[in-house]
C-alpha cells in the first residue's frame, strides 16, 4: 500500500504483470474512488466552463463526456480533467486526486455570474471496469444491454435501489466503464462486480498495472507528461486545445503564441532498440554527441511488447518519427527510436 493523493492505495494485488495481462485479455477492476468530483451548476455554468478550459463545450450534449486540460495564463497545466454534461446548467468535473484542493480553489477564483461549485469528492465512489469483457460484466450488473452507450458517453442505472452513473471510458486503452456511486455503496459495488465477474475472469488491479496500461496507449499522467512547468502545447494534445475558439479562456494568449512560434520541447513516444528499462527523469541524449536533449517522463518494460518503452520531452528538432535517440541508464546509453501513435493496439470502441 502507498499514499496516493491522501488515500491508501494498493500498488498490486496478485502482481503487476498478471494484472496488466488480465486487463488486456479479460476484465479488471480498479478502485478509483480517490478521483475528485466537482459540480459546476447554474445558468452561467457553460460560460464558466468555456472560460476555464481550452476545449470547446458549446456543442457538448447531455450524457456526453469531454476531456480537457485546464491551464494557467502562461499555458502550463493546472490539471487535466473530464467534463460530464448532466443537464444544460449542471456539469461534473472529474479531476485528479492529487489536485482536488488546488483545482477547486483555482476554479473558485475564476468563477463569475450565476454559478456554484460543489465538491462531492468525499461522498462519491468510483470503480473502473476495464478489458475486452468489461461491457459484458457491467451488463450483468445492471441487467440490460449497454452497447448503445458510445465511448465518451454515460447513462444511469438503478441496481438494488442504488443509483449508478455508467461512463463508457477508461484509462487503460481497453473498452469498459467507469462507474460512479455513493461512497457508502463502493464496497457493495466492488464485491458485486467481483462475484458477477468470476466466470469472465474478473480480478482486481492496482496502481502499478493502471500505470503500465496507460503508458502502453500513451495516455498522459499529470506530474509526468503534463504539469505546471512545461507549456501544454508541446504535449501532443492538440485536438483538445482550441486556441482560436471565439470565447476567451485562461491560457488563450499563451496557446496562440505557442501555435504560431512553436515550442522548444515536444513530448515523444519511444521504444528501445536494445535491452533496458527506462524510468522517469532518465536523461535523453544525442546518440552521436552524447549531449542531453531531454528527459523521460514515463517509462517501463511493456508486458505486451516485452521491450523497454516510454515517453519523453526532447528538443523539438528530435521529435520526428523514426528519429534515433539515446536513453541514459546509470551511465550506459541505450539506443531508442521515436514512434508515432500508441505502443499497442487495443479493441477499445470509439
Amino acid at each position: 500500500m502507498v499514499d496516493f493523493g491522501g488515500w491508501d492505495m494498493p500498488i498490486q494485488y496478485e502482481g503487476i504483470l498478471a494484472e496488466h495481462l488480465n486487463c488486456r485479455n479479460q476484465v479488471s477492476l480498479f478502485d478509483v474512488s480517490h478521483m475528485g468530483e466537482l459540480y459546476l451548476e447554474g445558468p452561467d455554468a457553460l460560460a464558466n466552463l468555456e472560460h476555464l478550459l481550452p476545449n470547446q463545450f458549446g456543442d457538448q450534449q447531455v450524457g456526453q463526456v469531454r476531456y480537457s486540460p485546464m491551464l494557467y495564463p502562461n499555458g502550463t497545466c493546472v490539471d487535466d480533467l473530464s467534463v460530464y454534461k448532466l443537464c444544460d446548467t449542471k456539469y461534473l468535473l472529474c479531476v485528479n486526486a492529487s489536485n482536488i484542493d488546488k483545482d477547486r480553489e483555482w476554479i473558485k477564483e475564476n468563477l463569475f455570474g450565476q454559478v456554484t461549485l460543489t465538491d462531492k469528492s468525499e461522498t462519491t465512489g468510483q470503480v473502473a471496469v476495464q478489458g475486452p469483457k468489461a461491457v459484458s460484466l457491467v451488463e450483468a450488473l445492471v441487467g440490460r444491454d449497454l452497447k448503445a452507450i458510445q465511448y465518451w458517453w454515460f447513462d444511469w442505472a438503478m441496481v438494488e435501489g442504488k443509483e449508478l452513473m455508467l461512463a463508457r471510458m477508461g484509462y487503460t486503452g481497453e473498452d469498459g466503464f467507469e462507474i460512479f456511486c455513493e461512497a457508502k455503496d463502493t464496497f457493495w459495488l466492488w464485491e458485486k462486480l467481483l462475484a458477477l465477474g468470476q466466470p469472465l475472469g474478473a480480478a482486481p488491479a492496482g496502481l502499478g498495472a493502471r500505470d503500465t496500461l496507460r503508458m502502453e496507449v500513451a495516455f498522459p499522467l499529470y506530474g509526468h507528461e503534463i504539469d505546471d512547468q512545461r507549456p501544454v502545447w508541446g504535449a501532443g494534445l492538440g485536438k483538445f486545445l482550441q486556441p482560436e475558439k471565439p470565447v476567451a479562456f485562461l491560457g488563450q494568449e499563451a496557446l496562440q503564441k505557442a501555435k504560431k512560434e512553436g515550442v522548444s520541447e515536444k513530448l515523444v513516444k519511444f521504444v528501445f532498440e536494445g535491452k533496458g528499462v527506462p524510468r522517469s527523469h532518465y536523461p535523453v541524449v544525442d546518440l552521436q554527441s552524447g549531449a542531453k536533449i531531454g528527459e523521460v517522463t514515463s517509462g517501463t518494460l511493456s508486458p505486451i511488447l516485452n521491450n523497454g518503452f516510454g515517453m519523453a520531452y526532447v528538443k523539438a528538432e528530435y521529435a520526428e518519427p523514426d528519429r534515433a535517440i539515446g536513453i541514459e541508464i546509470r551511465g550506459r546509453v541505450i539506443a531508442a527510436r521515436v514512434i508515432k501513435g500508441s505502443f499497442v493496439k487495443t479493441a477499445r470502441k470509439s
